[in-house]
């Protein structure tokens, strides 16, 4: 019977004679220095076969060496404790993006891959609209959208129930998630979670308890079951007096420390408990590194993969949780430069500079692409149906666009703290105050945008306006059609800048 993982093991003994092997694992082992048998069974199952290969001491990579380019980044684990100077073996590490991890208990890393290597991602959120506040509390209570349900007064000397999500979270018996809540603070008052695990199938009946701290909520929570499915029913306790903005609850599959929705997959977070995800893969170590920023998606995860993938060079995917669907990569100081800190660290990993960097996006993604390149001032921007005006975009909500981006008025709050016309003119001028600055005389901007855009309606007229005078390489193709009308023919274009300037700029044609 197939099963559903092709687990690798190089090393002394053969841990399947050792330890339990999960149902879902098919067991290979070979010895070090084994390089003949390795290959001989590559005729029989291509390593890229393989969903992790587990290396128990570094130096037994050699092994792998002339197989390298067929194992995909993150699958190769290899011991934590293990130290090398060897070349050779630290340019394969790199190039595969290999993980080091704990080899200390064998069965427990067995365990903890068993449920962590599946195929896709999934991840959702329970939004403040969902929080369902005691009636016993007597303080004020303040609902704004989708960003947080405001909690002021005295929440009691000891620890109460507070509020409480209308619905429950699934544990699966095989597949843990991870918990994320996203909160702030004011005052001298605390908080926990109190989680309550339920049986799946039953009404009421709680089989285990788990109190949750704020230093726990530092990072994410991990939650599975082995026993069986069940629900998860989540309550907040609070004591002191102050204010409490609890917002959006998320859960993801878990891939426990070996990646965030993804192997390899992270997540940046501020002191607001504000995040954004990212997601590197090494492609042909070649340059440019392509950065593409997600669009507006209430889904959690990554996407553009494999069109980035297709293109063949070095990738970095970045995605939004926040609020519905994304708060357009804008954010406290903190998070902005991690975002920064991130794209200019894999740069240096690769060994490239800004003038080897594409950074794109579509639709909400393409206003980071253009604010994140005032900053790096990169060899291109590649953006599709290009958005500016945060402020404006919320503007034209209330009475030109009703209806058309209503998260836009949450946006506006979440970036500014308020809603006022002076708000929404101090958001757009973040962005041009910063855009302005920068320098595009080595830059190329393909831009693919709409003709009757009812978003950021001048985005486009504004963007060549300021961007003709600059010296700066413009690509520019219109679509009939307004925002969310036509994304095919606006993606076919955005994709055909991208290979006009890999193979002008890069010398990379059809990969």
């Amino acid at each position: 019977m197939s099963k559903d993982y092709k687990i690798l093991q190089i090393g002394i003994d053969n841990w399947a004679h050792h330890y339990e092997i999960p149902e879902n694992m098919d067991w290979y082992y070979f010895c070090p220095n084994s390089p003949l048998a390795l290959r001989k069974m590559m005729e029989m199952d291509s390593i890229i076969n393989f969903h992790a290969i587990l290396i128990e001491d570094g130096q037994y990579i050699r092994d792998l060496l002339p197989f390298i380019h067929h194992i995909e980044p993150y699958t190769l684990f290899y011991n934590q404790e293990f130290k090398t100077t060897d070349l050779g073996i630290l340019d394969c590490l790199k190039k595969r993006c290999a993980q080091a991890v704990d080899f200390s208990d064998p069965q427990q890393l067995i365990n903890d891959l068993s449920t962590s290597l599946f195929g896709g991602g999934y991840g959702d959120k329970l939004f403040p609209y969902s929080i369902q506040v005691n009636p016993s509390f007597e303080g004020a209570i303040s609902y704004q959208g989708f960003e947080y349900v405001r909690l002021e007064g005295n929440f009691g000397n000891d620890f109460q129930q507070l509020a409480y999500w209308s619905y429950n979270f699934t544990v699966n018996k095989n597949l843990p998630i991870e918990l994320w809540l996203e909160y702030e603070k004011q005052g001298n008052c605390e908080l926990r979670l109190v989680i309550h695990k339920i049986w799946s199938g039953s009404v009421d009946e709680i089989f285990e308890e788990i109190l949750v701290t704020e230093n726990d909520l530092e990072q994410a929570l991990i939650m599975e079951n082995k026993e069986g499915d069940c629900y998860l029913a989540i309550s907040v306790e609070a004591r002191g007096q102050g204010i409490l903005k609890i917002g959006t609850l998320h859960q993801r599959w878990s891939r426990k420390q070996f990646g965030k929705f993804v192997l390899g997959g992270n997540i940046l977070h501020d002191s607001k408990h504000d995040e954004i995800n990212y997601f590197f893969h090494p492609g042909d170590f070649k340059p440019p590194l392509a950065v593409y920023f997600a669009g507006f998606r209430p889904a959690e995860g990554f996407e553009g993969y494999w069109m980035m993938k297709n293109l063949g060079c070095p990738f970095l995917l970045f995605s939004d949780p926040r609020i519905e669907g994304g708060a357009f990569y804008l954010g406290s100081e903190e998070l902005e430069n991690k975002v920064k800190e991130t794209i200019q660290y894999y740069l240096d990993y690769l060994g490239l500079t800004s003038k080897d960097l594409i950074l794109s996006g579509l639709s909400m993604g393409t206003f980071p692409s253009l604010y994140y390149g005032a900053t790096f001032e990169p060899r291109a921007v590649i953006v599709g149906k290009p958005l500016a005006n945060i402020g404006t975009i919320a503007r034209r909500g209330r009475l030109e666009a009703p209806g058309v981006f209503n998260t836009g008025f949450d946006v506006l709050r979440h970036q500014t703290g308020g809603v006022s016309f002076q708000h929404m003119e101090d958001l757009d001028q973040r962005f041009w105050n910063a855009f302005k600055k920068a320098d595009f005389t080595q830059t190329t901007f393909g831009l693919s945008y709409m003709k009757d855009e009812d978003m950021d309606s001048h985005a486009y007229e504004q963007l060549v306006d300021h961007l003709c005078h600059t010296g700066a390489k413009i690509l520019s193709k219109g679509t009939a059609g307004r925002h969310n009308d036509d994304t095919n023919t606006n993606v076919v274009w955005f994709l055909h800048f991208y290979r006009m300037v890999l193979e002008a700029d890069f010398g990379r044609g059809d990969e």
